[in-house]
């Protein structure tokens, strides 16, 4: 991606946010049961849960025997690891309607009552939630990734380390995988993520005469991601929803927090000169921001300029063979990731040049020689360059500058082929102006999370609906649904953020 596709636009107009906030509850089946029941019939057991948790039981007492004796011990247990214990998820199926839920053999017909749940009752969902910290320090490991193992569906933990996963009651049963570079992954069935708040990653790291190296030459590892990206990724169109967030502080304070789920065309990878199309589906704003200071700050072109962060997808310049003669490379670590060792490939643009590139990190995938990772930024050389390129408008007499800007981009495998995960933009802005005792920091982040995959026949978004880099995320913002966000992923907001914006984080949790 090239430096002149991240654009911010500095003005001095004001405009106010509304926002209306809604409540939301997961399945009942989340619920908590305390019960010790020794050698009790099933239909007492049952009684006490219902009782406790304001639930009640229907079932077909031919295939049920209500009067058979167990024994069950639970604290604070989620009410549907305790059913699980009654009822054998491999025999039965549970199902929720409303307050009710239906018991019913893995073979039974659909009757009508379960047509009302599957046609008339909307889906409640899980929602999975935990902190993921590092097994020896027990500090947060931040941006991990939370998914269903061999399904697009997943989320990132954020800064702190905290996940918040909504899951379709069809996955419940499937496995999930916290995996992270360097760490060991955790796989556990999805329901356990019901009864466990701490997940504890074990650090793994290779040496690099441990490894047998296919190739430790710089040169040779990038001519095979070239030589490998046909394999690697998609030959096929494909449909991406995704969530996108924006924030922007002015020293210590948020001054926007804005939100969207948006759609997007990916372009086969081995078509370069198809470019990828984005178009928005929801977006709502935050009212819990402070109001600016002395000048507006815009971002523009923000949830299209974050899909540009896909670097196999735009050749971006520390891979393209015709750039590459501008960086320097160093292969300085392996180190593992999903049980897979991964070159880290460190790279720089080469002293004494005129050319404007990156400073980053690349980690590839020993076997297959995908790229999996990539963050890379400026340098203070960089950033001095990029001044003009970076900010589009200010106003008259007021200096800024850019003090950091870093870029971070994940992928992960799926059906035998890697996709984008998810991506973040980070950059800071000093702003000065002496004639009007001007001297505060920007601070913008953007991110991008993709929550779905799907293959498509979609040419194109109309005209009308697809996004450019020319766009104002916060100027296309005038409509909310309140009901739509229920059951999204999204990515938890770290503590900072929750406490700026209360309102917007109550319709979330």
């Amino acid at each position: 991606m090239s430096i002149k596709r991240i654009c911010i636009a500095l003005s001095i107009l004001l405009f106010s946010f509304s926002l209306k906030a809604q409540q939301q509850d997961g399945s009942v089946f989340e619920r908590r049961v305390s019960i010790n029941a020794e050698k009790q019939p099933l239909s007492n057991i049952l009684d006490q849960i219902s009782w406790q948790v304001r639930v009640y039981f229907s079932y077909d007492a031919t295939q049920i025997n209500a009067s058979q004796k167990y024994t069950i011990q639970a604290i604070e247990k989620s009410l549907y690891s305790v059913l699980t214990e009654l009822f054998n998820p491999q025999e039965f199926i549970l199902h929720e309607l409303e307050n009710q839920i239906i018991i019913t053999k893995n073979n039974s017909p659909k009757d009508s009552v379960l047509s009302v749940v599957n046609d008339s009752i909307p889906v409640k969902y899980f929602f999975l939630t935990g902190r993921v910290l590092e097994q020896k320090k027990e500090v947060p490991v931040a941006y991990a990734s939370v998914s269903v193992l061999n399904e697009p569906v997943g989320t990132i933990t954020n800064a702190d380390g905290d996940f918040l996963l909504k899951l379709h009651p069809d996955y419940i049963q499937d496995t999930l995988v916290i995996s992270s570079m360097g760490y060991k992954q955790i796989l556990k069935p999805a329901y356990q993520f019901l009864d466990e708040d701490i997940f504890l990653l074990e650090p793994v790291s290779i040496r690099i005469r441990e490894v047998k190296v296919v190739s430790t030459d710089p040169e040779k590892l990038l001519d095979n991601i070239s030589e490998n990206i046909e394999k690697n990724y998609s030959a096929y169109p494909k449909l991406m929803s995704a969530f996108y967030r924006e924030t922007v502080k002015q020293d210590d304070g948020y001054i926007n927090v804005s939100e969207a789920v948006m759609e997007i065309l990916k372009a086969p990878y081995v078509n370069t000169y198809r470019a990828d199309l984005v178009r928005l589906v929801k977006a709502r704003q935050s009212p819990d921001v402070q109001p600016f200071k002395w000048i507006n700050f815009k971002l523009q072109g923000g949830p299209f300029t974050i899909t540009q962060l896909d670097v196999i997808k735009t050749v971006e310049s520390f891979i393209d063979e015709e750039t590459r003669h501008f960086y320097d490379y160093q292969i300085s670590n392996v180190i593992r990731y999903n049980n897979h060792p991964v070159f880290v490939l460190d790279f720089k643009p080469v002293s004494g040049t005129n050319f404007h590139g990156y400073v980053g990190e690349l980690y590839v995938h020993r076997e297959t020689f995908a790229v999996v990772h990539a963050r890379f930024g400026l340098d203070r050389r960089g950033l001095r360059k990029a001044t003009s390129i970076l900010i589009k408008r200010k106003p008259i007499g007021v200096k800024a500058r850019p003090s950091f800007v870093e870029y971070e981009v994940n992928y992960r495998q799926y059906q035998g082929k890697w996709h984008l995960s998810n991506a973040r933009a980070s950059t800071k802005f000093k702003i000065r102006s002496r004639k009007d005792n001007i001297n505060s920091e920007f601070h913008s982040v953007s991110e991008l999370l993709v929550t779905d995959l799907q293959p498509t026949e979609l040419k194109r978004f109309p005209r009308k609906e697809s996004l450019t880099q020319r766009d104002v995320f916060v100027e296309m913002i005038n409509d909310y649904d309140p009901g739509f966000w229920e059951n999204y992923n999204i990515i938890k907001p770290d503590e900072d953020l929750r406490n700026a914006i209360p309102k917007l984080i109550s319709e979330t949790n």
